[in-house]
Parts: C-alpha cells; sequence; structure tokens
C-alpha cells in the first residue's frame, strides 16, 4: 500500500484513450488521472489509465494481479484529493509523452512531469517525478 500510495502522492501519474490529437489526448489522460484518483475508482485508474509496467512497479505484484493489488492499495488510501491547478508543456514521441503540470495536494503546489506510453493504443502512465 505504501507504495502505491508513494505513487499517487508524489508521482502523480495517468493515461487516455488515444484518438485524435495525443497531445490533447495526453493532457485529457492528466484530468481524468486526477478524476479516477480522487473518485478512488480503481476500475478506471487500475485498469486504463496505468500501464502494466507501472502497476507491476508501483504493487510488486505481476501480470494480472498487479491490476488487482493496484485497486486493493486504491481502496486504503484515505483523504488524499488531488486538484489539477494547470498543464503545462506536452511533449509527444511516437509511443511516449511527457505532460507537465501542477497539481495541489494537501494545500501544496507541486509541479509534475508526468511519462506515458503508448499501450494497445492508448495513453497510460508510465512514471512521473
Amino acid at each position: 500500500m505504501a507504495r502505491i500510495a508513494l505513487v499517487l502522492a508524489l508521482a502523480v501519474a495517468l493515461s487516455t484513450c488515444g484518438g485524435g490529437d495525443d497531445s490533447k489526448d495526453a493532457q485529457q489522460a492528466v484530468r481524468d488521472f486526477v478524476q479516477a484518483t480522487n473518485d478512488r475508482d480503481g476500475d478506471r485508474l487500475c485498469g486504463q489509465l496505468l500501464s502494466q509496467e507501472y502497476m507491476e512497479k508501483a504493487t510488486g505484484a505481476s501480470g494480472d494481479k498487479a491490476e488487482d493489488a493496484c485497486k486493493q492499495q486504491l481502496d486504503l488510501i484515505k483523504g488524499l484529493k488531488l486538484r489539477l491547478i494547470s498543464i503545462g508543456a506536452v511533449k509527444v514521441g511516437d509511443d511516449n509523452a511527457t505532460v507537465r503540470a501542477t497539481i495541489a495536494t494537501g494545500g501544496q503546489r507541486m509541479p509534475r512531469r508526468f511519462e506515458l506510453v503508448k499501450e494497445d493504443g492508448d495513453w497510460k502512465l508510465a512514471g512521473g517525478s
């Protein structure tokens, strides 16, 4: 649980479905990540917004068990509320993107860099800082 809480609170990450404009899709991924985290929507966060590799690293579980572990850990997190202050620069490559954003949690604003990868045609969080 501590790993996913740290990942969510400090690395704060994301993803979304691909479609037309990769830059706009990546920005939307940030919004979706914040919403799914605040809603404690494990199906959406773990099933659609986080890459498989990211979930495996964050939970220590592998394969199908990583998504289940992600959902369980998300359920245990209490009191974390994220607020998206702004979305800044977006850099898109073939199968990766970087989105800079400012997130507030606990009244503190934090600049963040979200790293995304295309997995099965969708933008998914692969890391961040």
